[in-house]
């Protein structure tokens, strides 16, 4: 926009521009400008620097563009926010206020005044404020504990962990007590899932205590030199760390029923291995037969992997049981007369 004495010497040269419009100055009343200043002012919560309606006018495009850019930034984090996205809808009217004239907005600003002014109160100032302030921090906090502790909830009342999930799920939760009800949950929570862990580990360890003593009073462990006894028991103490370092209390259930399923009927037939070559050594007779049955080295099973062929969907009578105990039985001479050994 040029002067007339700019716009004078612009029509003189020509070559200097690829051409020249000229239009007039539109007035405007002064109750636009003013207008337009108070709704800037309340809009955005800062005085417009301008003193003519151009200036006003102006003043209030830039304003539109910088709100824009925070809006738009604010929804690139709708990912993690999912409740950002009610900002959707404004963002859009604001950005394309941004790129209007800025006489649109002197004439036009009842079209848009009142919309934008109420979703100040209703989204935009309690959204920012919420995401400037502690609040942010304590959403993030709760947020990213019930995604990292999913798997400790399992074990506990759904109602307990309902207040979380509450809030992850809020569309709008810098309103109301979704917020507050959440951190009283995630301080129960953290307590309650020490508690369980602790217990849960300390069952777990006592299960290698007693499979650890077994080991022990078996025959052929007690007659094994200190380093066999260490690669016997090298099983057990990976089992104890992964126990004593685990975070979540299903990962300490599938580790124990590991161990008792696979790794101490290991253990086992280890022990018996180390045994026979021990015996074999002190003789002088060198074999790698150490069951007299297969001529083979016995092989460990758990008692929990027989398969046991029963009708029975479960035992209510003491004939039930006879039948069940008869199916087990016989699921276990099977084993035996294969050649393997059971591990209790």
């Amino acid at each position: 926009l040029l002067d007339a004495r700019a716009a004078l010497e612009a029509l003189r040269n020509p070559r200097q521009h690829g051409g020249v419009r000229v239009r007039l100055q539109e007035a405007f009343d002064a109750s636009k400008t003013n207008a337009l200043k108070r709704f800037h002012q309340d809009f955005f919560g800062r005085a417009n620097s301008g003193t003519d309606p151009r200036s006003v006018g102006l003043a209030s495009v830039a304003a539109f563009a910088t709100e824009a850019a925070t809006l738009k930034e604010l929804l690139a984090q709708a990912t993690r926010y999912p409740f950002l996205t009610s900002l959707k809808p404004v963002s859009e009217r604001v950005g394309k206020l941004a790129d209007k004239d800025y006489a649109y907005l002197l004439n036009q600003l009842p079209e848009f005044q009142d919309p934008l002014l109420d979703a100040k109160q209703d989204l935009l100032d309690p959204i920012k404020t919420f995401m400037a302030g502690a609040q942010r921090t304590a959403y993030d906090e709760t947020i990213s504990y019930l995604r990292e502790e999913e798997a400790n909830f399992s074990d506990l009342a759904p109602a307990d962990v309902q207040a979380l999930q509450d809030l992850a799920a809020s569309p709008a939760p810098y309103r109301g007590q979704v917020l507050p009800l959440a951190r009283t949950a995630l301080n129960f929570l953290r307590i309650e899932i020490i508690k369980r862990l602790a217990t849960e580990r300390a069952t777990g360890l006592s299960i290698l205590d007693e499979r650890e003593t077994q080991l022990r009073a078996a025959p052929d462990f007690q007659s094994l030199p200190e380093v066999a006894v260490q690669e016997v028991m090298h099983r057990s103490m990976e089992a104890r760390k992964t126990i004593g370092e685990a975070r979540f209390i299903p990962a300490i259930r599938d580790r124990i029923s590991r161990y008792v399923a696979q790794d101490f009927p290991a253990q086992l037939a280890v022990a018996s291995r180390l045994a026979a070559a021990l015996k074999a050594a002190s003789s002088g007779k060198p074999t790698d037969k150490v069951n007299e049955t297969t001529g083979k080295e016995p092989t460990y099973l758990a008692a929990s992997s027989l398969r046991v062929s029963c009708s029975l969907s479960y035992i209510a009578s003491e004939p039930d049981l006879d039948k069940w105990l008869a199916a087990l039985r016989a699921a276990a001479v099977s084993e035996l007369k294969k050649g393997n050994r059971i591990s209790l």
